[in-house]
């Protein structure tokens, strides 16, 4: 990333010098906000576990799913970890032949006579392209696809979550519309899917014009002409299958296995500086950006359950509730990329608020240590102290998280 504007040439016009330089001016305010989130992450993950075990009051289980769903967004944000690419399509498109192309390795079986060969999940990694790709079944093998297409759903929320999906698409698939139609209707549902479980962020797709060499008599492209028939070919095949994605392709790339052509530009278009690598971490910053606010949610109600629990504990549960509290926002504040906006700033600016809700809750004991003298009073006094304490740090919470994000 953030190369754009050393590939431009002064004669270029003035718009195109101007776009790649904001191209790389929004590539390194990006990268300049995942290190402040990951930062952010990682100081509240390891700074809240020692206070939390050295803290007899409060046991780590409460805190533990808390601090998983906090460890998940590093791994998402992480710009250095292998991205996931899965590859679909239909069947006999050569899927299993691309990846051992990439992986200049026969890692996955080969189906011979047209027939499908690939019955589960196939998982490569290839590092010189900082990738894991996953061989799946190919549309159009059996009878009823829906099987497969939950299976492959399954397969990416439990196993490994999709960074990009691969589209591989051949002449034959393209010859009719019918054909073509019926794959990416499979290919939609798993997009569809994953973009609900991803609060609506859609997942970078690339197209692969596979067996090329079928347009050339079983030859690779060599001469001028057989090269701008391929853009032809190419820039067709994008146009088609963008018809039927809910979200298009970025680029189609033509190869053929049988003439071990295409797959350097292939390679080039997935590794840590390319183009999709930097669409990936947009879509991941978009990702975090929309999650946040179920995360957040879950932070605040795990906290206002325990207030609310601690609530049981007369006289010093307005000590237990201040702790809590200020864990709440530190877990908060890590979603925050101005370094002005922090747990202190926030406590100076809601001050009144704050020393509200210590009022509340103290005025809260009173009343409910007055009602609890009978047997009726006491469940009575214990609700409102038990709701009070939750709402009190629900409302503290919502306010501090508003706050960090805004």
């Amino acid at each position: 990333m953030g190369k754009n504007s050393s590939n431009v040439s002064k004669s270029q016009p003035n718009f195109e010098r101007a776009k790649a330089a904001s191209n790389d001016s929004n590539d390194a305010f990006k990268t300049k906000e995942i290190e402040i989130l990951l930062n952010n992450i990682q100081q509240v993950i390891d700074s809240m576990k020692m206070e939390v075990k050295s803290n007899p009051m409060f046991p780590m289980t409460l805190f533990n799913a808390l601090f998983n769903t906090l460890g998940s967004l590093t791994e998402t944000l992480n710009p250095t970890r292998s991205h996931t690419c899965y590859c679909l399509g239909g069947t006999d498109v050569g899927k299993s032949s691309l990846i051992n192309s990439i992986a200049r390795s026969d890692e996955c079986k080969i189906g011979e006579n047209d027939l499908p060969c690939t019955d589960g999940f196939k998982i490569v990694h290839v590092e010189d392209v900082n990738a894991t790709f996953v061989d799946s079944i190919g549309f159009g093998a059996q009878l009823d696809d829906s099987v497969l297409v939950t299976r492959t759903q399954k397969q990416m929320e439990n196993i490994e979550r999709p960074d990009a999906v691969i589209i591989v698409v051949t002449k034959n698939n393209l010859r009719t519309t019918v054909s073509l139609d019926s794959i990416m209707k499979n290919v939609n549902s798993v997009l569809k899917y994953q973009k609900q479980k991803r609060h609506g962020t859609s997942i970078p797709v690339i197209c692969v014009l596979s067996k090329i060499d079928e347009y050339f008599k079983g030859q690779a492209p060599n001469s001028e002409g057989d090269v701008k028939q391929l853009e032809e070919y190419t820039d067709r095949a994008l146009k088609s299958v963008n018809k039927y994605l809910i979200d298009p392709a970025v680029q189609c790339i033509p190869v053929s296995t049988r003439c071990n052509y295409g797959f350097d530009q292939l390679r080039l278009s997935i590794n840590a500086q390319s183009p999709l690598n930097a669409q990936i971490i947009d879509k991941n910053l978009d990702f975090i950006s929309r999650s946040r606010l179920s995360i957040a949610n879950k932070i605040i109600a795990a906290f206002s359950i325990a207030s609310a629990a601690a609530s049981f504990l007369p006289l010093i549960d307005i000590v237990i509730l201040t702790f809590l509290q200020e864990w709440m926002y530190r877990m908060l504040a890590c979603f925050s990329i101005d370094p002005n906006r922090t747990p202190n700033t926030f406590k100076a600016v809601h001050r009144i608020q704050q020393t509200a809700s210590i009022a509340i809750r103290a005025g809260t004991l009173f009343i409910g240590g007055a009602l609890q003298l009978s047997l009726v009073g006491y469940f009575i006094g214990t609700s409102i102290c038990v709701v009070t304490a939750a709402t009190s740090t629900a409302a503290l919470g919502w306010a501090s998280y508003f706050y960090f994000v805004d």
